[in-house]
């Protein structure tokens, strides 16, 4: 397993990073930019996460404006950067990990009262307005609630004056889109639909103003447009939520196709539309149904055809009060009668019936396939009900549910039935039609027997989201996984394992999520990692991200948690077999704690790994070994003259270990050349054996520690 690799990879950033001036800028940056590009997302997460350890980010939470541009050349890097990282498909991730680790470590110290510090942190930063508010939506991906509450605070703000300003003139370059890549303006719309739409929040703004802001946007991408500038993935947003207009008191004449509604799909017939005009009583009875088909001449419909009239069906299962009268060309009104017109949405049954009645040869698997096309959405429960409800009447699901797993031109569409089904498993639930399933034989405590758990153990059902996460929908994606996490975690994790042929940016984060969840909340936790350690695909990747997720778990801890986590951390390496491997990794701090523990419980002979490890990284681990004491024994730090009796004297606590490290780093004086370290060392060394000698009755006590202290008397 090549560790070693990345491990370098990850300390050579921290050095080029802590090394970095305006000389060296311009090869610095190259450099860590190759070792990104071939190490990959652990590397690039390093990087962000150290980067912004060199912002003052306790200045900024001041709204404080002492920090100058011109001077800060990490600051510089961070400018650089950002445009770039904004339009990466993991730039939520990379974001939200780089500052909650800042929170984390108290280097970012907030508080919900606090005004500013984004707005301070987003000049800081010179975003435009449309940069800052992807760079906010990011951050309400944090784990602390804190900065939650901020980002929702300048959202709120913010949203409001960005489509008001949008509308203007000069609004798509007053506000920066004209910068933003397709990418991140569709993250963007995206992100402001899903914002605005959420019930549990006050509207920020108008259902009038947001149109006017999608005609904007529809002016600089127009439909006709898509395609040739990379840009089709805004079509379902721009053109699918286009008002439907039906104008009640219009008689319209079938000649007259020209006034049919044509607003919402430019379709292969106008069909669909004149449907639409007749409203709910289109399919008031099988007869009714039949007889207006073949009045409009479509005795053989193509599958396109029934896609579409479908599609517009789920679209507007409610809302059509009102129904068009159509007249034959001799003036009879073929409209259905005032008693079948108080239908409240669209009898799918009738429609499915009089369409095998009038075209018994109909495919409908053709036309399952034929649903992908634009403006294909399938919004919420009553939509996927009639869509259910239409196919399950047509054909057998295993007949057509390969089509709903495969690859769509119509991304957005596919994935809001697969999140539909997701959502309401009792209308529709993946788990009763996996093609192929979730093998679960390794868990011996046995999963809970619901259909919200069950919807997980497809296979195919995983693959198909980690796949449409790489057209630019990682955070939808992202989301739905979230969800599925807090109740089929296991299988989940399982399902991931099982797909050997994929590895994805998703696929590793979503292993680095589940990896706590399943050490605080599963039973079957130790069989799941010892399954992911030895699978016998992709074992280099795996095992790496196993390894960074339990010291990323370790790390994340406050410190009354750490010992406990560290614990159980060295229960599973020894349950794998694996305490050398994870002991000749990163980051040190960690290392160097399993290690002590280790060597407490009789898993390592501490001297000989420490001495090995001083000739490895030489003063590197020296600075960790002095930071460990510090934080370890801080009564090494206490000035003399000690006493029992000083307020300050508390006995070290695993006092046998501390003296082994102090021992080789005693025997390391002669190779160290930071004066700093010269001076400290022999200080803990002294302050040491006053502590030998007081607590000679205590902790450090009898034969246990005659070597150690041996040797630094000798000192």
């Amino acid at each position: 397993m090549n560790l070693n690799a990345v491990s370098l990879a990850i300390a050579q950033i921290s050095f080029t990073l802590k090394s970095l001036s305006k000389k060296n800028f311009n090869s610095s940056t190259i450099e860590i930019a190759n070792l990104i590009s071939e190490h990959g997302f652990e590397v690039e997460r390093h990087f962000y996460r150290t980067l912004v350890t060199y912002l003052d980010l306790e200045s900024i939470e001041q709204n404080s404006t002492s920090i100058k541009r011109s001077e800060n050349i990490h600051l510089t890097y961070w400018l650089q950067e950002l445009p770039s990282l904004i339009s990466k498909s993991n730039f939520v991730t990379l974001i939200c990990y780089a500052f909650d680790t800042a929170g984390t470590q108290k280097s970012l110290k907030l508080s919900s009262h606090i005004n500013g510090f984004l707005t301070s942190l987003c000049k800081l930063f010179k975003l435009t307005r449309a940069q800052e508010l992807l760079f906010v939506f990011a951050l309400r991906n944090s784990i602390h609630t804190e900065l939650q509450q901020l980002t929702h605070e300048h959202i709120e703000q913010r949203l409001p004056d960005f489509i008001r300003i949008a509308s203007g003139d000069n609004g798509i370059n007053e506000l920066g889109l004209a910068e933003l890549s397709v990418e991140a303006v569709h993250s963007l719309v995206l992100l402001i639909q899903q914002y605005i739409s959420n019930e549990s929040i006050e509207p920020l703004t108008t259902t009038e103003d947001y149109e006017r802001f999608l005609d904007v946007l529809r002016k600089e991408y127009p439909r006709e447009r898509m395609g040739n500038n990379g840009s089709l993935i805004l079509l379902p947003l721009l053109y699918s939520s286009i008002t439907l207009s039906i104008d009640p008191s219009s008689n319209l004449l079938l000649s007259n196709s020209s006034n049919l509604s044509t607003n919402v799909w430019q379709m292969d017939d106008s069909l669909a539309d004149v449907i639409l005009e007749m409203g709910y009583s289109f399919t008031a009875s099988v007869e009714d149904c039949r007889n207006a088909l073949v009045h409009f001449g479509l005795q053989e419909l193509k599958p396109s055809t029934i896609a579409r009239m479908l599609s517009i069906m789920i679209k507007t299962h409610s809302g059509l009060t009102e129904n068009t009268h159509i007249y034959n060309s001799d003036g009879t009104d073929i409209s259905i009668n005032n008693e079948k017109n108080a239908l409240q949405t669209w009898n799918i049954d009738t429609f499915v019936l009089a369409i095998n009645d009038l075209v018994p040869t109909v495919n409908w698997k053709d036309v399952v396939k034929e649903l992908d096309h634009p403006g294909f959405l399938v919004s919420d429960r009553q939509a996927l009900v009639l869509l259910v409800t239409a196919l399950r009447r047509a054909l057998p699901v295993e007949l057509y549910i390969d089509l709903l797993y495969g690859k769509w031109n119509n991304v957005e569409g596919q994935l809001s039935w697969v999140t539909q089904a997701i959502r309401y498993p009792d209308i529709f639930c993946f788990g009763d039609h996996p093609a192929h399933p979730v093998l679960i034989d390794c868990l011996k405590h046995p999963l809970d027997d619901t259909k919200e758990i069950w919807t997980w153990r497809s296979l195919n059902l995983i693959e198909c989201l980690l796949r449409m996460a790489d057209t630019g929908l990682y955070p939808t994606v992202l989301d739905i996984f979230r969800r599925g996490i807090q109740r089929a975690g296991e299988l989940i994790f399982l399902g991931l394992l099982q797909l050997t042929s994929i590895w994805t940016t998703l696929k590793q984060d979503l292993l680095l999520l589940l990896i706590p969840t399943l050490l605080s909340n599963s039973p079957n936790a130790n069989l799941l990692l010892n399954y992911m350690w030895n699978s016998q695909h992709q074992t280099t990747s795996l095992r790496t991200t196993l390894l960074t997720s339990l010291a990323d778990w370790y790390n994340r801890a406050n410190d009354n948690e750490q010992q406990t986590r560290l614990s159980r951390v060295l229960e599973i390496v020894q349950d794998l077999k694996t305490l050398p491997t994870l002991l000749g990794a990163q980051p040190m701090t960690f290392i160097l704690d399993l290690a002590c523990l280790a060597s407490r419980r009789g898993y390592l002979k501490l001297d000989k790994w420490l001495s090995d490890k001083l000739r490895e990284h030489q003063e590197l681990f020296v600075q960790t070994s002095i930071q460990y004491l510090r934080k370890k024994a801080p009564q090494l730090l206490l000035p003399p003259p000690l006493s029992k009796d000083d307020i300050n004297f508390k006995p070290i606590s695993n006092a046998e270990t501390i003296n082994v490290l102090l021992t080789v780093l005693q025997l390391a004086l002669s190779s160290i050349t930071n004066k700093d370290l010269i001076q400290e060392i022999p200080t803990m060394l002294s302050t040491a054996k006053i502590f030998n000698t007081l607590s000679s009755s205590t902790t450090i006590a009898g034969t246990t520690t005659t070597t150690t202290t041996t040797g630094i008397h000798n000192k």
